[in-house]
């Protein structure tokens, strides 16, 4: 059921009203973030990207238009939503994947980016062992979601699972104990567009070798 629901937004998803003060405003912060940390010069050695639960592609192509250095992968459970992103991005690699079963990925990232995906894996603590496994030493993980930080958060959100489906959104200090032993955080950033929209919290992790 679960895929079912996203495979039905998959060609609406560029419409809904959260793009607009939430998933464009995460992206623009990651692309912002990436430029400042990265060299964009086309002729480099390849930056290899993992897009995790990349839906329709859109993270992807802006990625593409803005580094031409970058090997991008994106994984999604939801088969509408790949189809649409391969159709979008068709220079980019799709794997149809859950990510439960990340185990089956060997290649290593230097950038890994999940927006907006996390609250809905079964199993987070086991996701990020596998993350960190996936990123190189010296790599880079962006993670967006919306925070259950508040009880106003926690109550808008309530109504968001009525579209999506079950989910749980993280508080800081539940993300912090997710994390822990296989990420450190180097920074966190709120975007939090209108007064009426939850709390969007994006982390800038880095890798620890366990």
């Amino acid at each position: 059921m679960k895929q079912e629901i996203w495979n039905f937004w998959a060609n609406k998803y560029d419409k809904l009203w959260v793009q607009k003060f939430s998933l464009k405003p995460t992206r623009n912060y990651i692309l912002n973030h990436i430029k400042e940390n990265y060299n964009i010069d086309e002729n480099i050695e390849k930056i290899k990207v993992l897009d995790l639960g990349c839906g329709p592609g859109e993270l992807i192509e802006e990625l593409q238009n803005n580094f031409k250095s970058f090997d991008i992968t994106g994984v999604d459970f939801s088969e509408g939503m790949l189809n649409v992103s391969k159709t979008r991005n068709p220079k980019a690699k799709h794997i149809h994947l859950d990510v439960k079963d990340l185990n089956k990925l060997k290649e290593k990232f230097n950038i890994i980016i999940c927006t907006h995906s996390l609250p809905y894996y079964k199993e987070p603590e086991k996701t990020m062992k596998e993350l960190n496994r996936l990123l190189i030493d010296d790599g880079k993980i962006y993670m967006g979601f919306a925070s259950g930080n508040n009880l106003y958060d926690k109550f808008i959100l309530s109504f968001v699972k009525l579209t999506t489906g079950p989910a749980n959104y993280p508080s800081d200090d539940k993300f912090k104990h997710l994390i822990n032993p296989y990420f450190k955080i180097e920074k966190l950033k709120i975007i939090k567009e209108k007064s009426f929209m939850p709390r969007i919290a994006v982390y800038t992790l880095m890798k620890v070798n366990i």
